[in-house]
Formats: C-alpha cells, structure tokens, sequence
C-alpha cells in the first residue's frame, strides 16, 4: 500500500461534519427498527467501514425510489444499497460493492408449484418494487401487467392472497418479506433468474474524490479479513 495512503486512511477524516447515508428501506440490506436506528446486513457493513475510519455517520432512512432521487441531487451524501444498472451509471457515483445477489421471479407453491419462467410468468401478473431493478427489467422485456408496490412486504402479501401470480424481486428480499408477512418459505418457489449483480454503497456525484478512494480501500480490507462475511451471515444471508 502506497505510505501516503496509509498515512490518510490512519488520520481522521479532515471534514468537520458527519458524512450523511441515505438508506434506501429494503430489508434485509437496511430495515426499519421498531426502536432506534435502522439495522440491517449492508448497513452494519457500512456503519464498520465507519467506525475504521473514524468518520461520523449520519443515516437517514426513506422509501427506495425517494432515496435514488435525492442521492441524485443532495451533495455529498452516501446511498446504499443500489444496484449498479445502465441507466443509473452516469447518476451516481460507485463506490464498492458490497455484496452479490440475484433477482428472481418466484411464485406461491399452493398457485404454481413448479419453478416459473419468464414465458410462462408474461400471461400472468407481477408484483415489482416501485423503480427496482426488477422492474426495470421486465419494463425492458415488454411485460404487460406490472403491479408496483413501495415495500416488498406488499408482493409477500398480494402473492400469498392470489392477487399477484408472481414476484420478481432480490432472492433475499423476498426471503426477508415472506418472514415478516409471517408466512412460510416453504411457500415461495424460486424460478427463472433475471439477475445477477452486486449491491453497491454509491454516492452522489460531487463526494470527495478522496473520501470515496478512502471507504473504498476500508471495504476491501473487510472483505479481505472475513470480516464482510461474518455480518452477512448473521443476516441468513444466501449468495446467488
């Protein structure tokens, strides 16, 4: 490691105010305490890249769609956990990846007991996040009937009930929604992947160069001493 980056990675951070993440609520990467501040697998990532690097953490928590926007337009904040899509790319600033997973369509085994396919799913209706990858997704391949919701404990619900066929979302999201819908994953059946990517800690455009090469080097050192995949697994997190 280059010793003026090692001198700048031991030193506090040189801006006097808290560096402000914008976590976008999509359990179980951020999810919504019932007390406190907002939990979950990326933001305990995050909040120890923080800690390494003595940087004061502000979080705030807000709706998905609402957090891409405003990463969009309010200088020098942090936003996590976007996915790293085509039409995001000249948006948003990329810091590090934090962790791989895939985006599924799944269905309700007591409707479709067999794993589902795109074509197959084409003649049904699908419950998407609002301005989620998957959504944008099947927006690309012409899916007719889209019903977008603002929390994935919504599609938990509405697939359970008969009132969607199918559910396109993150793997782990909806294994995370299926449990605080208090239903059983015995019920979910996973079919045909519509992606496979990484989560992303991402910036708005104008963060610090320096700050971003700083949070960059102090990700890849927790993945390189284990420590990433121990608070993944704390989260029954399953890798794609």
């Amino acid at each position: 490691m280059p010793l003026i980056l090692c001198l700048l990675l031991a030193l506090p951070s040189p801006f006097a105010l808290a560096v402000t993440l914008l976590a976008a609520e999509v359990p179980p990467y951020v999810i919504r305490a019932q007390q406190g501040a907002p939990t979950g697998m990326a933001v305990e990532v995050v909040e120890e890249a923080a800690r390494r690097l003595r940087e004061p953490l502000t979080i705030e928590l807000m709706p998905f769609a609402r957090a891409l926007v405003e990463a969009q337009h309010r200088s020098g904040v942090l936003l996590l956990p976007p996915v790293r899509s085509q039409d995001r790319e000249t948006r948003l600033q990329w810091i590090a990846p934090l962790l791989e997973e895939s985006f599924v369509l799944a269905s309700d085994r007591r409707h479709h007991d067999e794993p589902l396919t795109l074509a197959e799913a084409r003649r049904l209706k699908i419950g998407v996040l609002r301005h989620s990858l998957s959504h944008s997704l099947l927006q690309a391949r012409g899916m007719p009937e889209l019903e977008s919701v603002g929390a994935e404990r919504g599609n938990a619900d509405k697939l359970a009930r008969g009132r969607i066929q199918a559910w396109a979302a993150a793997w782990n999201t909806m294994r995370y929604a299926q449990q605080e819908a208090g239903l059983p994953l015995t019920r979910l059946i996973k079919g045909e992947t519509l992606a496979r990517v990484p989560l992303y800690l991402a910036a708005n455009l104008d963060f610090p160069a320096e700050e971003a090469a700083r949070w960059r080097h102090t990700l890849a050192e927790m993945a390189a001493d284990g420590s990433l995949d121990r608070i993944l697994l704390q989260y029954d997190y399953q890798a794609p």
